[in-house]
This record gives C-alpha cells, sequence and structure tokens, in this order.
C-alpha cells in the first residue's frame, strides 16, 4: 500500500493541510464509526426512486446492514448515497461508516459513464471544492484486500447521535 503524493500535495495546496476532517487517517482509517449525517460530503447524485426503495426496505427490517464508506481525511461519501440518503429521509441524524484513507493505492476508482471522466482528484474537487455532485451512479470506488464488514446497526440507535464523533 502506497500513499499518492500527487493527491497529498493538491490536498495541503487546496486546503492548507493534509486532510479536511479532523480525523486522524493513520488511527481511525479502516475502523466504522456512527458520522452525523450533516458532516458527509457526497459527489454523486442519487435516484430518488431507489431512495423509495432503500427507506422502506430500512423502515421494514430497521436495520443499516452495509456502513456506507467514507474517507477518513475528507468525509467524501465514496459508497452508499443511495443509503444516506435513505437514512435522512427517514430522520437519521448518524450513518454507520467505514473509514478509509483515499489517498492510498488500495483504493481503485473506475468510470461508470464513459461519457464523463472521473479521477481520484476530480471526485475531490467536486464535493470539496465545486460543491457540486456527479450524476448517480458516475463512480465505481474498488478496495484491495479490504472487506467492508456488514454493521445491523439499528436505525433506532441511528436517530440520535449517542457517541461524541469529534
Amino acid at each position: 500500500m502506497g500513499l499518492d503524493p500527487d493527491l497529498l500535495f493538491f490536498l495541503i495546496k487546496a486546503f492548507g493541510r493534509d486532510r479536511v476532517s479532523p480525523l486522524d487517517p493513520y488511527k481511525d482509517g479502516l475502523k466504522i464509526y456512527d458520522i452525523p449525517v450533516e458532516m458527509l460530503k457526497p459527489h454523486e447524485d442519487v435516484y430518488s426512486d431507489w431512495v423509495d426503495v432503500i427507506a422502506n426496505d430500512m423502515v421494514l427490517h430497521q436495520h443499516q446492514v452495509y456502513p456506507i464508506v467514507v474517507d477518513v481525511r475528507t468525509l467524501i461519501i465514496l459508497d452508499g448515497h443511495h443509503r444516506v440518503a435513505a437514512l435522512k429521509k427517514i430522520g437519521v441524524e448518524c450513518v454507520s461508516a467505514f473509514l478509509l484513507d483515499y489517498l492510498q493505492s488500495y483504493v481503485d476508482l473506475y468510470p461508470l459513464r464513459k461519457e464523463i471522466p472521473v479521477s481520484k482528484r476530480s471526485v475531490i474537487e467536486m464535493a470539496l471544492i465545486k460543491k457540486s455532485v456527479y450524476p448517480p451512479k458516475t463512480t465505481k470506488h474498488v478496495y484491495y484486500g479490504i472487506t467492508v464488514p456488514a454493521v445491523y446497526r439499528p436505525i433506532r440507535d441511528l436517530r440520535r447521535c449517542s457517541q461524541s464523533f469529534l
């Protein structure tokens, strides 16, 4: 595993430090935390009909089965935009999130839309600098050697953020 020096330099140049979030990528990466929804930064839009289906499923089963995947340095959502929108819709304050370091080589990115080129840098720019989003299902993130575990987190535990995240 290796850190991408170009992305690290980009973060430092754009924000004056190696991360936007107060989390430590070495201490807090590859762990699951309940993160306040308002702290998360999306980079893709969602299909509202998918959000409705996921929200109905979560209400029926009363669990968030899989955590979303979030960059520990920036709090950009890498995987789980529809789940976050569904959880917001049902009124939760926190989301279970698996944190990983986007600058590491174990995270890769592929475009799902041939007409829209994407890169890790463009994802960071879209979410943090442009404060905008790509169309739904534009990016696909792959994690080499990493398995995102299921959490089966009860929705009632996510309605209010019980722990101090920061």
